[in-house]
């Protein structure tokens, strides 16, 4: 019989998880703390909910690889959707142990239920935020509330379009929505607010699969932002769309590391500063093109840069030391900051953390160049 092996972190014994023949790989399973509610929040020690105070739960995860399009997919190896063909890509699931005759009963750990003693059964669930891939071809944005998630497409010239999905990237109806695309705006210094010169209504289709703009035609890239609003009396949050080209519906864009490689972390100090320019670069790529979604990867790769650099701080010149230092915090912080606001895709705030970043990269460079 095939098994994986599941590491039982809190009480340092191993779990023999059994697994069809169809999957051959290993994969470690680990217990972390996770929110009952907020089920994306997930931490290595117990604590409270940053969002609503709660107390974590242990929850035990493993890896796996899905379908951007077919959830239902879940393979122990990467490949192929055995349904489109689509590469997979890489997810987190909960696992649990339930009883057959008694669903009430779940467990984190392999045993008996106590109802009938029956042995409990292993299964796995999707975990939120797992698919942030564009469904359409387009740009995948989060919205501010962490649940409602959005893609901005550009089809054909003069037409822009919103899907809508929840926090599993499962599509919703947008018929409850309201929107409208906005082509032109101005910041009034007076009012210290930015009023709208250009704007179409976002209407939703017949059946509720997207919202779509007539814009008129223009030349490309065309800059788009939409203005949405998720609750009946909430404000319009805002989401900020480059489009280089018309975009092709249902291409699956995976973002990837690939245009980088995989993580190194140079030997000198002097090597380690010529990585996070390089990874500069890609940020900077990435910002101008509106690809505020795949910011993440060579920011956090700078980011993990900058934490290796920090263990030669004393190496560097002592009147540069103070400066290095700031330099390596602003950019941590920056990192997170165009990871976060990446996700969201607001470019004003997109833009404002990359000033930080790219400031903090300079100061970096300034002291081994």
């Amino acid at each position: 019989m095939i098994a994986r092996v599941v590491a039982g972190l809190l009480i340092g014994m191993l779990y023999v998880i059994p697994s069809s023949a169809a999957q051959e790989n290993e994969i470690e399973a680990q217990l972390v703390w996770t929110c009952p509610v907020h089920r994306d929040v997930t931490e290595r020690e117990a604590r409270n909910c940053e969002f609503c105070e709660r107390e974590l739960i242990q929850t035990l995860v493993q890896q796996a690889w899905g379908c951007p399009i077919h959830s239902v997919i879940s393979e122990r190896a990467p490949g192929k959707c055995p349904i489109c063909a689509r590469d997979l890509f890489l997810i987190t699931e909960e696992v649990t142990f339930a009883c057959a005759m008694h669903p009430e009963v779940s467990e984190i750990a392999p045993g008996s239920c106590p109802i009938c003693s029956m042995a409990l059964e292993p299964s796995t669930s999707t975990r939120p935020h797992q698919n942030h891939n564009p469904q359409h071809g387009g740009m995948f944005f989060m919205a501010p509330d962490n649940w409602h998630h959005l893609e901005g497409t550009y089809p054909e010239e003069g037409v822009f379009r919103i899907y809508l999905y929840n926090n599993f990237s499962e599509p919703l109806n947008v018929k409850a929505f309201k929107g409208r695309a906005v082509l032109k705006e101005i910041f009034d210094t007076d009012t210290k607010q930015t009023r709208e010169l250009l704007a179409y209504p976002l209407l939703a289709v017949s059946d509720g699969a997207y919202l779509e703009a007539h814009i008129g035609s223009s030349a490309l890239p065309r800059e788009v932002t939409a203005k949405v609003r998720f609750e009946r009396d909430g404000d319009f949050d805002r989401f900020d769309f480059i489009f280089a080209d018309i975009l092709v519906d249902a291409e699956i864009i995976v973002p990837t590391a690939a245009a980088l490689g995989e993580l190194v972390i140079p030997e000198s100090p002097a090597g380690i500063a010529t990585a996070i320019a390089e990874r500069n670069v890609r940020v900077r790529e990435l910002v101008t093109a509106g690809n505020f979604a795949q910011i993440y990867l060579p920011a956090l790769d700078a980011k993990n840069l900058a934490v290796a650099l920090e263990l030669h701080v004393e190496e560097a010149p002592a009147e540069r030391r103070a400066s290095l230092k700031w330099a390596l915090r602003q950019l941590v912080r920056s990192a997170w900051l165009l990871d976060d606001y990446g996700d969201l895709g607001n470019k004003e705030e997109v833009y404002m953390a990359y000033d930080l970043f790219d400031e903090a990269v300079e100061a970096i460079r300034s002291v081994y160049e």
